[in-house]
């Protein structure tokens, strides 16, 4: 069953604007409710109730780590082109698989069943034919596939290294024999195209790849453009023509190269000599450059994020026929527009739109409507009236919650909204935009209670160099702020992604065992501005580092943290800032949680004889320190260089396959730390990647780590442990 709070739809009826979009006014709890059968009753477990928002007088009970780290109840909710069919991910068989519901049978099943790996993302390809993605074993290789909404017609469009072959979850080995087995990245979906799908189909280790396109009900693939132009990315128009293509052998300057048709030559629109972020999926841009993002509907104007004239960028239109640029649409004082994360596209399988990592939404007629931007809390500057008036009207009826249009119908009519936020994972509606109603479909988890979770505050403080350092700092809820045990999370990348408000799992977890969580995005973080990114490069162990000391600093002189009890907890570039931490600034922290970093800095850079292309050589020599010239300051900021001055305890978690952080950073590390007799645990997955995504292993990691901290941070007086130390051993140890 599902239900529409009667508050929520008087207020979209209403012309009465009643207490604002801000007000904290609750909605009537009696609700009305549809009946929707079902074929599998079990699955409707995620069609959850109402909660209300509210403080606590006393702290609640710590959430227990199966509740707050269990796969979601419902995550990534869509409509279909047509609105007939409503999907999500879901867990099954302790793997998150995908659901439908037909919406005219009221028939809900599952449409996969697999059992060794998760679906990790989807889209509607077509009004009648879905495409998904797994990953295997952690190693960052995808497998796409397709299936008809009734599960039929399952077809494997891009291969994993071991597939589960069928929707049923039966598996088969599966390794490239012939050239459709070549790994392939999405280009366009081809919306005015009921079959086919755009795809770059790799050419070995070259980087490069030709346009192919992909008949995904049969499987049949055909070149579309041979790639003889150095192209690294396409762009496509409304049309399914590739008409702009970002280029460079990587020796000769990157160069944005425009066409006027498919029979057209190319020409170049734009060079720039070094900035890898126009080709790289993880954008840590180097220099002053534009990048085109996606054909306007006119298909001629693009739409282009350019930071030419603005350092916090800007977006603007651009006549390529011309040569002529629009007006500015949007700039922040403070930020950049769009996502910095959605451009992690290999994360989910390159499932995203070009759009996303610029904030750009568009109306059903494809018209530019709407930029989204997050300055301390993610916000949209709306361009079309009636999708601002639809975004006021849901405010309004869902005050206590920051919700996002997150999926709909080609016509409009029918929206999942996704409402959430720094307490809530998550609650999606489905909004109908001709009764104006707003009915329930599921809750993201359903045995998190919003009101037993602390609140999430943006913060800003100087650094010793006056720099203003921006960042979150979560407070347990029923706590006094005041001198409290704190966990400091630095984030990973570091070069692009930053931290933003909203419901994180790990920070929950944390708080609801008293622990205040201080996030700083330090400079280097994404989304700030070149100025800011380009002041964190060169900085592994020392600007960004320091930012994070200041930051504690800040916490404990404004009288919130006891400096006794401050650890650090980190992944990836965390896990070596955790590292850095303890050995650089040992005084600091009380203990450290080291999730799959880097450890040694010498041995993950460059080699000191490295001779690769200009563009990598020069990018790199702006961001990171050089091999040999630098050599002297890489060293002073290598932690297995300094493993003796730690004198707090360490925990560290690695997974074998992780192809980011290679295993030898931990027996690195590990060697180093039974050589200078350090007090550590360690749990290694055999079947992970660059974090434990498998629900045992997660469970298991944060058990081990809750009981770490419990020893480490909770003792009233602190503890920084000097004395000899003793090597604790786990059942994961790896010799």
């Amino acid at each position: 069953m599902t239900y529409l709070p009667r508050e929520c739809n008087a207020n979209l009826n209403s012309g009465n604007r009643g207490d604002g979009i801000d007000s904290r006014k609750q909605p009537d709890s009696v609700p009305r409710y549809h009946n929707m059968k079902t074929t599998l009753p079990r699955l409707l477990a995620v069609i959850a109730g109402m909660f209300v928002a509210g403080a606590h007088a006393q702290p609640p009970p710590p959430t227990r780590p199966e509740t707050m780290f269990a796969d979601p109840d419902m995550q990534h909710a869509k409509i279909s082109p047509t609105g007939r069919y409503l999907t999500w991910l879901a867990p099954k068989n302790q793997r998150m698989n995908l659901a439908i519901l037909d919406r005219e049978t009221k028939q809900l099943r599952w449409l996969t069943n697999m059992k060794e790996e998760n679906v990790v993302n989807y889209a509607w390809a077509k009004k009648d034919r879905l495409l998904f993605v797994q990953q295997f074993a952690g190693r960052e290789q995808f497998g796409l596939f397709a299936c008809d909404p009734d599960g039929g017609n399952f077809l494997i469009i891009n291969p994993l290294e071991r597939v589960e072959a069928d929707a049923d979850g039966r598996g088969a080995e599966s390794l490239p024999g012939s050239e459709r087995d070549l790994p392939k990245s999405l280009i366009s979906l081809l919306p005015r195209d009921p079959d086919h799908i755009l795809m770059d189909r790799g050419r070995g280790r070259s980087g490069l790849g030709d346009v192919i396109k992909v008949n995904i009900r049969t499987g049949k693939e055909t070149i579309e453009e041979r790639n003889y132009i150095n192209a690294r990315a396409w762009i496509a128009d409304a049309n399914g023509v590739i008409r702009v293509a970002i280029c460079t052998d990587l020796e000769e300057p990157i160069r944005i190269k425009y066409r006027k048709d498919a029979k057209a030559e190319w020409r170049t629109l734009g060079e720039f000599s070094k900035d890898l972020s126009l080709i790289a999926s993880e954008a840590s841009p180097v220099e002053r450059h534009w990048r085109p993002s996606v054909f306007a509907k006119d298909n001629r104007t693009l739409y282009v994020k350019s930071f030419m004239e603005h350092d916090k960028s800007a977006i603007r239109t651009l006549d390529p026929e011309t040569g002529e640029w629009g007006p500015v649409l949007f700039t922040h004082p403070r930020v950049e527009p769009g996502d910095r994360l959605a451009n992690y596209v290999l994360r989910t399988g390159g499932l995203t739109s070009r759009a996303a990592p610029d904030g750009l939404i568009f109306n059903s007629a494809g018209e530019l409507g709407g930029i989204a931007y997050t300055d301390e809390y993610p916000a949209v500057q709306w361009l079309d009236d009636k999708l601002g008036q639809r975004a006021k009207d849901i405010d309004r009826a869902l005050p206590d919650t920051r919700n996002a249009v997150i999926s709909t119908t080609s016509d409009g009519t029918l929206s999942v909204v996704r409402a959430a936020s720094d307490r809530d994972p998550g609650t999606f509606y489905l909004y109908d935009a001709a009764k104006q109603e707003l009915s329930e479909l599921g809750r993201a988890r359903k045995g998190i209670d919003p009101k037993l979770l602390s609140e999430m505050r943006p913060i800003r403080f100087k650094a010793r160099d006056d720099w203003e350092i921006p960042g979150y700092l979560t407070i347990p809820i029923g706590r006094p702020a005041t001198k409290m045990p704190m966990l400091v999370i630095p984030h990973g990348g570091p070069y692009g992604p930053r931290d933003v408000w909203g419901y994180s799992d790990d920070v929950q977890f944390f708080a609801s065992r008293g622990y205040a969580v201080l996030q700083v995005n330090y400079r280097g973080s994404g989304g700030y501005g070149l100025e800011f990114q380009l002041g964190g490069y060169k900085g592994y162990g020392r600007k960004m580092q320091d930012d994070l000391t200041d930051g504690v600093k800040w916490c404990i002189e404004q009288g919130l943290a006891d400096p006794a009890r401050v650890g650090i907890y980190g992944a990836s570039y965390g896990g070596y800032a955790v590292l850095a931490g303890l050995t650089l600034t040992p005084e600091l922290f009380c203990c450290g949680v080291d999730y799959v970093g880097v450890s040694d800095i010498e041995r993950r850079g460059m080699p000191r004889t490295f001779t690769g292309p200009r563009i990598f050589r020069e990018s790199m020599a702006i961001r990171d320190l050089d091999p040999v010239k630098d050599i002297a300051i890489i060293r002073a900021t290598n932690p297995v260089n300094h493993v003796q001055n730690i004198r707090a305890p360490l925990f560290a978690a690695y997974g074998k396959n992780d192809p980011r952080v290679q295993f030898d950073q931990w027996q690195v590390l590990e060697a180093r730390l039974k050589q200078h007799g350090k007090t550590y645990e360690i749990m290694v997955a055999e079947n992970e990647g660059h974090g434990f995504r498998k629900l045992e292993n997660k469970l298991e990691y944060f058990r081990r780590v809750e009981a770490f901290l419990e020893t480490n941070m909770n003792v009233p007086a602190g503890r920084v442990n000097v004395g000899p130390a003793v090597v604790v051993p786990s059942a994961k140890k790896t010799e």
